[in-house]
Formats: structure tokens, C-alpha cells, sequence
């Protein structure tokens, strides 16, 4: 087993591309060659708030994942919605009802059942376990469910993370997530340190403690050959100044839940009444410069990309934007 100790994404993301070329070995996979670690690779972030990554030649879509992630915390599984950030999202991941099979925010708030009170928010369980024990060594959420995801033939998508441990260590709360199959440029170090470290901000905020580590355990650890062009150690060195800063996502812990499930449905509308100022002053304007970018009007997406409050998502998309500009994509 690998360790990579990290501050934040950038430099785990600087740190796994030096680690792919020195250990990476060469072997075929059902979606084409992968470079792979002949061993488990974990990597820690110390500063899980610094989410954001900005390596140019990687290009990762902030507006994308920003909103992937706010819709795993409302608990949806209707893919399309996700068609307005990427749009072929839902033909390549969803069944042919629309759904995801395995949306990891349906499999913590919806899809496993009480026999007595329905469905079983996952998060809500770990929210009171440990703020009536924070020694709790019970905190766990489950994504995979052997009953529709072990050995079924014809999904487009099963969990590849699977497991979520949390305790409070030193009053702050660490996240551990287990990863089954973890690709390193569009899972790990792209969406995935972003949509559990939003999760892990939300389940701390509701909790009432700091957030602390996050740990991620990939059991397999790998690229595919197809994207070594994104993997450059010149892209991932060429953003070297300070972290430019973060907001937190929840102001207000009694209408966060509310908030974020009524943005989903219509941020539009939602932006004019939530209570947690992330969603209208960072989140509603990545979503509407995306508006703007689905028209190519690029001047005026940048024009309200540069309004975002939050530090970080202002430079990742307005750069992100920019480059779509200069491209002409």
C-alpha cells in the first residue's frame, strides 16, 4: 500500500501523476488499457475544504462537479438534470427510465430501507449517532448494495465508492471513503474530492464541529492510458500560488437541507429565498455563467463567473470559462 499526504487536490493531483509514472503498470480493462497500482493507493487531505483544482491541462469543469455534488446531498438520482453541465451525461450513465443506478446521493438519503419508518436517510443517522456520541465508532455509510449492484449484468453505473467511516478526532470530523475502482483523473483527484468533501463540510456543519482529515482508500488505483495527455506534471505545476480561498457552504444548519433540495429543483427560483448565502452568491452564479457558456455568449459568462464569492470556484471557472473562449469550444 501507497500513502499520499497531501495539503489539498493540487497537490495530491502533482503528487499521484509523479506516483502513476514510478509505480503504474500497463493492463487491459473493459473500458480500454489502464495504468494501475499493483497495490491500494490512499491518499489524505489535511485541507479537504481546498476542493477546487486548477491544473489547466486536467480542465476540470468546477461548474460540473460544484453541482454534481449539491445534488447528491439533496438525494436525487434523475440524471438529466445533469444533462445542463454535461451534456451527454445522462446517455453514458443512466438507465433508460433517466435514473442513475447507482447516484451515490439517492444511495445515502433514499435507497436503503427501514422496515419501519421507509427509506433510511443514511445522513440524518450518522448526524444524530454522533452528536449524541462523538466516540460513535458506528458512523458508517453504505453505497454498494449487493442485492442490485453485485454481479447484475447491463448497468451503465454501480457505486465505485462504497463504504463512508466518520469519526471526531480532536473535536474535528475525519471522513475515510472506500473506493472500489478509483480513476485518477476523472474520479479521485477530479469529482471525488469535491463531492465528499462537500459532503464531509454539510455532515460537520450539522453536527456543530470543524472538519478534519479526508481520507480516500482506492483498492484499484488507476488511469486510463487514453488521458495521459491530462495527466502532465507541466499542468499540474503550473498553478503554484497560495490557495486563493474558500466560503463555507452551510450559513444556516436548520434550512440547509431544505435549501439545497429546493436550488436543485430550481435554482432560479430557489436563489430568491434560500438562507444559506453559498448557493446565491457562489453557487447561482456558476449556474448561470453555464447558461451563458451553452450559448457561447463568452464575455458575459465570464462577465458573472467573476461575481462568484467564493475565492476558489471564481478562479477555476472563470479560467475554465476563458479557455472555452480562446478555443472557441
Amino acid at each position: 500500500m501507497d500513502v499520499i499526504f497531501a495539503r489539498n487536490v493540487n497537490d495530491a493531483w502533482r503528487e499521484a501523476i509523479y506516483k502513476m509514472d514510478e509505480i503504474g503498470e500497463s493492463e487491459p480493462s473493459r473500458a480500454g488499457d489502464v495504468l494501475v497500482s499493483p497495490f491500494p493507493v490512499v491518499t489524505i487531505y489535511a485541507n479537504p475544504i481546498e476542493r477546487v483544482l486548477f491544473d489547466p491541462v486536467r480542465d476540470a469543469n468546477p461548474i460540473f462537479h460544484l453541482h454534481e455534488a449539491l445534488w447528491m446531498i439533496a438525494g436525487y438520482n434523475d440524471a438529466t438534470w445533469l444533462d445542463q453541465f454535461v451534456s451527454d451525461f445522462s446517455a453514458r450513465f443512466a438507465e433508460p427510465d433517466g435514473r442513475q443506478h447507482g447516484a451515490y446521493g439517492h444511495r445515502w438519503r433514499n435507497h436503503f430501507l427501514n422496515e419501519e419508518t421507509g427509506s433510511m436517510d443514511q445522513l440524518n443517522e450518522v448526524v444524530h449517532l454522533l452528536r449524541a456520541n462523538p466516540k460513535d465508532r458506528q458512523a458508517v455509510i453504505q453505497m454498494w448494495d449487493p442485492t442490485v449492484d453485485l454481479g447484475v449484468i447491463g448497468l451503465k453505473d454501480r457505486p465505485c465508492n462504497t463504504q463512508i467511516y466518520l469519526r471526531i478526532v480532536e473535536g474535528a470530523l475525519d471522513m475515510c471513503v472506500m473506493c472500489r475502482s478509483n480513476d485518477i483523473v476523472w474520479g479521485c483527484y477530479g469529482a471525488n474530492a469535491v463531492h465528499f468533501s462537500l459532503l464531509q463540510e454539510y455532515l460537520a456543519a450539522r453536527i456543530g464541529v470543524p472538519m478534519g482529515q479526508l481520507t480516500q482508500f482506492s483498492w484499484n488505483w488507476h488511469m486510463y492510458e487514453n488521458t495521459e495527455h491530462l495527466a502532465t506534471v507541466e499542468g499540474a505545476t503550473a498553478w503554484q500560488e497560495m490557495y486563493p480561498g474558500t466560503i463555507p457552504l452551510v450559513t444556516d444548519v436548520e434550512t440547509i437541507d431544505a435549501d439545497i433540495r429546493d436550488y436543485v429543483k430550481n435554482p432560479t427560483y430557489a436563489v430568491e429565498h434560500v438562507s444559506n448565502t453559498f448557493l446565491r452568491d457562489t453557487a447561482f452564479p456558476m449556474f448561470m455563467a453555464n447558461e451563458l457558456r451553452k450559448v457561447r455568449d463568452w464575455d458575459t459568462a465570464i462577465s458573472v463567473a467573476s461575481s462568484i464569492r467564493a475565492p476558489d470556484w471564481q478562479k477555476a471557472t472563470v479560467e475554465w470559462l476563458r479557455r472555452r473562449r480562446d478555443a472557441k469550444k
